[in-house]
């Protein structure tokens, strides 16, 4: 590597930072791995998700712990967010930080019987090693390859559906064929069959007639200056040009009675956002989220709507069987590009290009007007093969985690 080139392209923070949270752990990893390679593995469950606790990882974690395989099994999270831990973790499960080099974490990564992932793969360090991905969440429109990468020891890869198969593979540089995929499902869908309450009541406590989450993939964000449109616009927000058109939004939400809940992704640069909380809107971060303890599966069980965009929670929402609406209004300036060539076959739902067409979706909501239910139900058919509540549990059948 030509040092002086890596650092002047990426810039001598980011280079100090790959020093620190890379190369010294390959270090302590190499250490660790003197006196540790021909130990016995332990039952030890290593488990990475999203933004902590959260997405694939966070369903498969709270499957184990209300199973009580906690009591047979150590759990490790791999943790990205020291705020994260502002909770009591429970009997036989503890953390390590995962972009900290630390003889701890490479401990558990020598001596873990299985490990998980949802967006950050670790590599096997032996073969005996049971690894799967799950990834940080299902099916989106955004084009991610050159994103993710699935290291060549992963045992197996989760798969939603039969018909995305080749996708997916395609996205993580696999092929259709490869038998490391897995047709389990994705954990975190379980999520929407659980008895838990939802998390509308954690965001207000006020009557609504109904409620409509906004979920918008980041645009700008994801660290290194990494900025995935061209067209950011001047609240830091999509679709609403001015605080104007924000001002006016709120005013038609208000008329109707109708609260909507803007859920900005957590990767999402929050330095150009220039919009504050209204009577009818309210605002979530990824610090928020985590403040306050909601979940987004919890929380799109309590809506009544969704509005997404090329990002998998579109997708997501299909398990609910609401009403969806995909705003396409930077859908020019989106650098990534999207995963299929036409992405009308893989819609369902109102269409938006600008404000007057939200407006069109928001009186259907509150009129109950439903007019792509007939192609919701195709698309719901394609997307997922299950709709039962149990891919955790396939998960555990397949990684042959018992619990007597």
């Amino acid at each position: 590597m030509n040092v002086a080139k890596y650092i002047q392209e990426k810039g001598v923070k980011h280079a100090i930072q790959v020093i620190y949270q890379y190369k010294i752990d390959i270090v302590l990893q190499k250490i660790m791995g003197v006196f540790l390679r021909n130990k016995p593995l332990k039952d030890i469950i290593m488990i990475e998700s999203h933004n902590d606790f959260d997405s694939n990882g966070g369903a498969f974690y709270n499957y184990l712990i209300q199973n009580e395989y906690n009591k047979k099994y150590k759990i490790i999270w791999l943790i990205k967010h020291k705020e994260s831990l502002n909770v009591q973790l429970p009997k036989n499960v503890d953390y390590v930080m995962q972009y900290k080099p630390s003889l701890k974490k490479n401990y558990y990564k020598w001596l873990a019987k299985w490990l998980t992932a949802d967006n950050d793969c670790s590599d096997k360090l032996r073969d005996d090693q049971i690894s799967i991905y799950f990834g940080h969440g299902g099916f989106g429109l955004k084009n991610c390859k050159g994103y993710i990468d699935v290291p060549e020891k992963v045992d197996y890869v989760a798969m939603p559906s039969h018909f995305l198969k080749d996708i997916f593979a395609d996205q993580f540089n696999l092929t259709g064929n490869d038998p490391r995929l897995c047709f389990i499902g994705f954990p975190y869908v379980d999520n929407f069959y659980s008895n838990d309450c939802g998390d509308l009541n954690k965001i207000t406590n006020q009557k609504y007639n109904k409620a409509i989450l906004w979920m918008p993939t980041f645009r700008k964000g994801g660290g290194y200056g990494r900025q995935d449109s061209t067209q950011i616009g001047d609240l830091g927000i999509p679709l609403i040009k001015n605080k104007a058109e924000y001002q006016e939004l709120n005013d038609y939400l208000k008329k109707l009675n109708i609260l909507l809940i803007l859920k900005l992704h957590p990767k999402q640069d929050l330095s150009d956002l220039q919009v504050e909380e209204m009577t009818n809107i309210r605002i979530l971060t990824g610090t928020t989220v985590k403040e306050i303890g909601v979940d987004n599966y919890r929380l799109m069980k309590d809506c009544d709507a969704l509005i997404s965009d090329y990002s998998s929670a579109a997708y997501d929402f299909l398990q609910c069987n609401k009403p969806i609406a995909y705003d396409f209004s930077d859908v020019e300036d989106y650098k990534l590009g999207l995963v299929v060539e036409d992405p009308k076959d893989y819609l369902a739902g109102h269409f938006i290009k600008e404000l007057k067409d939200l407006f069109v979706f928001i009186d259907d909501i509150s009129n109950e007007s439903d007019p792509y239910y007939n192609e919701r139900q195709i698309l719901r058919k394609k997307i997922f093969d299950f709709y039962d509540g149990d891919n955790c549990k396939r998960a555990i059948e397949l990684l042959h985690i018992t619990n007597n």
